[in-house]
């Protein structure tokens, strides 16, 4: 068990130091990334099932004094949200407590809630650059977030994946958009989604920008007006997914249940005294699932 001793902290102890530098600690919950491309909601208990249900499909026509064909419902299949604890101690020995001469040396309880959060967008962020990685699976059909082959209650398969992989580009984001709109619901006829959030690693916040910032056109010399610009769609930059991913990028769909963060329990900091070692220890703790169910709420645009 590491506890921190005056031997670790002793520039703490005397006043001689101009200025301490150190990571930030301030209003972290703020800052945080995945609430922009998550839907954040609560759990009710330990873990939580969706079920996937298709409908009934297209009317037939009925023959004069005939009985109407009889429609059915066919269940898919579920997605089981099971929430896990996250934590982390700091025990510090109550000498570098008393004899600490700056307040941000230690601060520990300000650090260990920083370090909380930003394992949430940590993890988030794994979603998205495990998009594709067949080792893990999720949503609904257990597949991957971006799969060719997503399957149908009733038999089939459908794509959330571009047909063909495309960097940025104003032809990429119509393209992703023909395709959402296209998206079948559960039982198999054609829905119609749109996109609401592009998002992408911060190496292509500027191109986003661009794209959806511009009036005209620039390939038709300005001539033509840019059908994506009065689209409403969001762009969020992801500062933690790989900063050597400059062509990876997907899209947040209006379709319910995508992408989600589910806290059974939010943020908690405890702290207490080990009074046989004379040691104050600090702790942060939070319980939490996420993951997908239904995968139109996502398209991939590249990996």
């Amino acid at each position: 068990m590491a506890i921190i001793t005056t031997s670790q902290v002793f520039r703490n102890l005397k006043m001689t130091l101009d200025s301490v530098l150190t990571d930030p600690t301030d209003s972290p919950e703020k800052d945080l990334v995945y609430p922009k491309y998550m839907v954040v909601k609560s759990m009710s208990d330990n873990y939580e099932d969706d079920a996937e249900i298709a409908g009934t499909l297209l009317l037939q026509e009925k023959p004069e004094g005939q009985a109407a064909s009889v429609g059915n419902i066919q269940e898919g299949g579920t997605k089981r949200y099971t929430s896990k604890t996250q934590a982390l101690h700091i025990h510090i020995a109550e000498e570098a407590l008393e004899d600490s001469k700056y307040e941000k040396y230690i601060n520990a309880a300000a650090r260990l809630v920083r370090s909380a959060y930003k394992t949430q967008d940590y993890d988030a962020t794994n979603v998205l650059i495990r998009s594709t990685n067949a080792s893990f699976p999720g949503g609904v059909d257990n597949l991957t977030l971006g799969n060719s082959a997503h399957t149908l209650p009733y038999g089939g398969t459908w794509s959330n994946i571009a047909d063909v992989y495309q960097t940025p580009s104003r032809a990429a984001l119509i393209s992703a958009t023909t395709k959402i709109r296209k998206y079948p619901s559960q039982n198999g006829l054609i829905e119609g989604y749109m996109p609401e959030t592009i998002v992408c690693p911060v190496a292509q916040w500027a191109v986003w920008q661009g794209i959806l910032g511009s009036t005209l056109v620039p390939e038709s010399n300005n001539n033509e007006i840019n059908v994506v610009k009065g689209m409403g769609i969001e762009v969020v930059s992801v500062k933690y997914w790989d900063a050597a991913s400059t062509t990876a990028w997907g899209i947040v769909t209006d379709a319910d249940n995508g992408l989600q963060w589910r806290n059974r329990r939010k943020l908690r900091r405890r702290t207490w005294v080990d009074n046989d070692a004379e040691v104050m220890k600090f702790a942060v703790s939070y319980r939490e699932a996420h993951g997908w169910s239904d995968p139109r709420g996502w398209y991939q645009g590249n990996t």
